[in-house]
């Protein structure tokens, strides 16, 4: 949800197309942990179903009144102009001495995509599996990171310092090595998802060499289940999508399961998406509801 300033719609100097397109540049343009972008005038007027000509005029009448600036972007169809809302639009003028500002940035803890997210937990799994101990280390370093909300520009490496000071300070938490072993390594029916891709790989390219290690393939399986909470199920319908006609065109990019793991996401997308030749969509979504109702 996005909150719109009331003093900002309610000014009394604003036409109503103007007062139509603020909250389609603020809807936007404006995106949680992230800087506002500029938008073309081409693409606000295609939203709003009007003529450019009188989009382009209030969008200069809206930079004229400060509300709005302006960047020069060239693009393959020359330089173009961006609007951006300004920072000061956001902050009425009798409360700029009092409000104190506030920053966001993409390095803080809270500020982290759900994929980077997912990425940094993937990696985190793997290093805890690589020195030996408990995978539980990595809840007590995203909880600590989350109530304290820390910034970092690189949070892999903060995850292996959290690892080293944890150890040098107080240790980790003793677990036997059979428990850890049994952690780490990959269910019999994860390995055997990991040799039917390699067995989908293998009928395809005659060339195509089995890895020597195909426990590590195995491995990659357990961090997409473990870290994405996708099923097995999905795993194989995902493979088979790849070694369909339908996803011909991407297979190349996923050599093996490391790469499968890293563009399951988008995979997984165009599985779910169309299934024997037909557009899906979500349960609860109604078709209706997306184009509007006659």
């Amino acid at each position: 949800m996005i909150t719109i300033p009331t003093f900002l719609i309610d000014r009394p100097d604003l036409s109503l197309l103007e007062r139509a397109l603020l909250p389609l540049i603020i809807r936007h343009s404006i995106r949680w942990g992230d800087k506002p972008h500029p938008l073309s005038a081409p693409f606000l007027a295609e939203l709003l179903h009007h003529s450019p000509r009188e989009v382009v005029e209030a969008l200069d009448a809206l930079v004229k009144k400060k509300i709005l600036s302006t960047t020069r972007t060239k693009t393959a169809n020359g330089v173009m102009i961006f609007y951006l809302l300004t920072p000061l639009a956001s902050i009425p003028q009798d409360m700029m001495s009092t409000t104190p500002s506030q920053y966001t940035d993409n390095n803080y803890y809270l500020n982290l995509s759900n994929d980077f997210f997912e990425e940094l937990h993937g990696y985190a799994l793997s290093v805890c599996d690589r020195e030996g101990i408990s995978r539980k280390v990595f809840d007590d370093f995203n909880f600590d990171q989350r109530s304290q909300n820390r910034r970092s520009f690189d949070w892999f490496a903060e995850f292996e310092r959290w690892i080293r000071r944890e150890k040098s300070t107080k240790g980790l938490l003793q677990t036997s090595q059979k428990t850890l072993q049994e952690e780490a390594k990959p269910s019999p029916q994860e390995f055997e998802m990991a040799q039917y891709f390699i067995r989908k790989l293998a009928s395809i390219d005659p060339q195509f060499e089995e890895p020597f290690d195909v426990m590590s393939w195995g491995s990659q399986i357990k961090l997409l289940i473990d870290t994405g909470g996708y099923t097995l199920l999905d795993i194989k319908a995902a493979i088979d999508w790849l070694f369909s006609p339908k996803g011909d065109w991407f297979r190349p990019n996923v050599p093996d399961a490391h790469h499968l793991r890293k563009h399951f996401k988008r995979i997984i997308s165009h599985t779910r998406s169309f299934r024997d030749g037909e557009t899906k969509l979500p349960d609860g979504v109604n078709i209706f509801d997306i184009i509007g109702r006659k």
